[in-house]
């Protein structure tokens, strides 16, 4: 329902009077607010100027005026309306925030259209789209892998009362021929005969984060899960569990390029409006406590489908409480240096329209964004699309260098280097799952270079005895040896060794120093 509507559905619960309404005019204003709910504007528009003639005093009929002007985008005829309901000095102090913020919304909205922004979406290509509805993108760093979601005929015979399901989709970048591939069907267990979506990809596209709703363990509400790409194919999907998923709705997952922070939505308790966009970060193996990114991010609307940049530090979402051109539009806001969010600056038309706008995600160069839309002149209703983003509200522009590899190429005689992404269970030489994507590669980097021989380290933090941390820092050790042994590395060529907390690099005072001390090391050997 549009803001519009909303407002006029509050304004049959108002018990008080209107200022200057007769009963000659109360007829025309109820007619009014009855077209005006089923989207009849300009009737609306004919009932509250006879409404007015009769009772020029009438407060909130130029109030109502005004807002049926600007749901037919006719902003500078809504900006007269609410001056004329101001002059009145109504006395409603509602009415009156209303028209003030009435003014101010057709003042952008009229700056917004004559001042539009470069906007010239393409089309992915039959590759990509068809006549099934595709929406809510998602891309690996290095522009080579896309997955998004498809609504589909369902498979299953069981849910009779829903014909369609959504299921993930992956199409890989042609390099030759500087297009997207013909898009496939991902494997069973990632998709189901359940419905998953709204999906983020780790950088190097071995992790997804989903949205499921409605499953066996946990069938009260919508959840986020975790799959991870091994040499073994896609794990079983894992609910991350509490205190990442609630009683309450969680959706739209977005990973940093780190992987270390996760934003997501959600309409928990102890936010600023009605869902929230939210964080918390991987710590030991674990999801910390999520925070709301606070008031200069989330409003008493609705902010959704949050996606972080490669840049780190670039944020876009989707609100429907900033002020904007109109439902939902799409925003960015910059992480500053010290960690508060900057400015929320409004993407700008048409980018943003009077309807809703969702699901924008940018490549890596900073130029490329996608988006899901459901404009005339795709191959089904929703289509996927691509745009060259304004200057104004560009990230960063960054260049992805893959860890591991990066890893790889600085491994040489007498250096060590800490492995990156790897991660064990609290107080334990289990590895946490995401791990094993990382371990993979791994293997697989060292397949290149043959002839290099290397020591695995472990190493803790100060938690706990010296003795204790020693013999834990081993086993760890111990169980990346074994992974990589089991991915066929010649265990001729690794060794293992447990150091403990003797060798910190940083300080153990603090959460962040402990969890940099808590790390897998590599040194090559002769």
């Amino acid at each position: 329902m549009s803001a519009v509507k909303r407002y006029v559905l509050l304004l049959l619960l108002l018990p008080v009077a209107a200022a200057g309404q007769t009963k000659k005019s109360e007829p025309l204003f109820d007619q009014a607010v009855e077209k005006s709910v089923v989207g009849q504007y300009e009737e609306a528009i004919k009932l509250l100027r006879k409404a007015v003639d009769v009772d020029p005093g009438y407060a909130e009929a130029w109030l109502l005026l005004g807002n049926q002007y600007m749901a037919l985008e006719l902003y500078g005829e809504a900006r007269e309306q609410y001056e004329r309901c101001l002059a009145l000095n109504p006395q409603s102090r509602r009415w009156r925030q209303e028209a003030e913020e009435g003014i101010a919304t057709a003042y952008f909205r009229q700056h917004a259209v004559e001042n539009p922004v470069p906007f010239r979406p393409v089309n992915l290509g039959a590759n990509v789209n068809t006549e099934a509805d595709e929406y809510m993108p998602a891309l690996t760093a290095d522009y080579r892998t896309l997955v998004f979601t498809r609504r589909v005929a369902r498979r299953s015979s069981t849910r009779r009362d829903l014909p369609q399901e959504e299921d993930f989709y992956i199409s890989l970048y042609d390099t030759m021929e500087l297009n997207w591939g013909p898009a496939q069907r991902m494997p069973e267990p990632l998709n189901s005969n359940a419905n998953e979506g709204a999906q983020t990809l780790s950088h190097d596209g071995r992790l997804v984060v989903f949205t499921a709703c409605g499953r066996n363990d946990e069938p009260t509400g919508c959840d986020l899960y975790l799959s991870v790409r091994t040499a073994r194919g896609w794990s079983r999907p894992r609910n991350l569990g509490a205190p990442v998923n609630t009683v309450y709705w969680e959706s739209f997952p977005s990973l940093s390029i780190d992987g270390y922070t996760l934003y997501f939505a959600s309409n928990r308790s102890g936010g600023y409006g009605g869902t929230d966009i939210w964080c918390c970060t991987l710590e030991e193996g674990r999801w910390s406590e999520p925070k709301n990114l606070g008031p200069s991010i989330n409003t008493p609307g609705d902010e959704t489908s949050p996606y972080i940049h490669f840049d780190d530090r670039t944020l876009y979402f989707a609100s429907n409480g900033h002020r904007g051109m109109g439902g939902s539009d799409l925003y960015r806001a910059k992480r500053l240096d010290d960690s508060t969010w900057g400015e929320v600056k409004n993407l700008g038309y048409p980018i943003n329209t009077a309807g809703d706008e969702v699901n924008l995600i940018v490549a890596p160069d900073g130029r490329t964004a996608l988006f899901s839309s459901d404009r005339y002149g795709g191959y089904g209703k929703q289509d996927l699309y691509s745009f060259v983003m304004p200057a104004a509200v560009r990230p960063e522009r960054i260049t992805f260098i893959d860890p591991v590899v990066q890893a790889e190429n600085m491994l040489t005689l007498g250096d060590t280097v800490t492995l990156p992404g790897i991660f064990f269970h609290t107080a334990s030489d289990a590895l946490i799952e995401s791990s094993l994507a990382e371990l993979d590669r791994l293997a697989e980097a060292l397949k290149r270079r043959p002839g290099l021989r290397l020591e695995v380290g472990g190493h803790t933090d100060d938690v706990g005895s010296d003795a204790d941390n020693l013999v834990l820092s081993e086993k760890r050790a111990k169980a990346v040896y074994d992974y990589l042994i089991l991915c066929g590395v010649d265990p001729q060529r690794l060794t293992y060794r447990g150091y403990g907390e003797s060798r910190p690099v940083a300080d153990n005072g603090t959460p962040e120093g402990r969890a940099r001390n808590r790390r897998t090391t590599l040194t090559p050997l002769r």
